[in-house]
């Protein structure tokens, strides 16, 4: 068994590194977590990632029911964009966006990452960092959705 790393210092905020949305160096190191972890994303795995999306909107963790109703309706989205990507009913989203968005989901639903969520609130906030920074990179194709879906965009915070 690999011993567990230990998280790293930003040297550019000195936060813990990935954490800290307003320091690009931070966002940066959020972003190749992200496309670590995207690796195995394939489309065969879309649909396990899917039912891993819809478990941890309908049942979040006790940390995470604490957060915002609008945090547990933009996991509904996801979820929604997963599942219809992996049944063939959604295809006009590009395939990095379901990757990353894929990726976000297994990051947030993992133990083990860069905080481990026992850690709270630092564990649950890494995990928020990570689904933040994906929703801002696929917000245009999410109001594609939401129009094709027939949802709100301002129910999901993309107005």
């Amino acid at each position: 068994m690999a011993p567990m790393a230990l998280p790293k210092t930003c040297p550019a905020c000195g936060r813990l590194q990935g954490t800290n949305a307003a320091c690009l160096s931070c966002r940066d190191a959020a972003a190749r977590e992200l496309a670590q972890g995207a690796k195995d994303i394939t489309p065969e795995s879309i649909t396990r990632h899917a039912e891993s999306a819809r478990r941890l909107a309908e049942s979040p963790p006790w940390y995470a029911r604490a957060a915002p109703v609008s945090f547990r309706a933009k996991l509904r989205l996801l979820w929604m964009v997963l599942r219809d990507y992996a049944n063939g009913a959604y295809r006009k989203f590009p395939w990095k966006a379901v990757a990353a968005l894929a990726a976000a989901v297994v990051y947030a639903v993992s133990p083990v990452d860069l905080i481990p969520d026992f850690l709270f609130p630092a564990g649950f906030a890494d995990d928020v960092l990570a689904l933040a920074l994906t929703w801002g990179l696929v917000k245009r194709e999410l109001r594609d959705y939401c129009a094709w879906k027939g949802l709100s965009p301002a129910h999901f915070g993309l107005e």
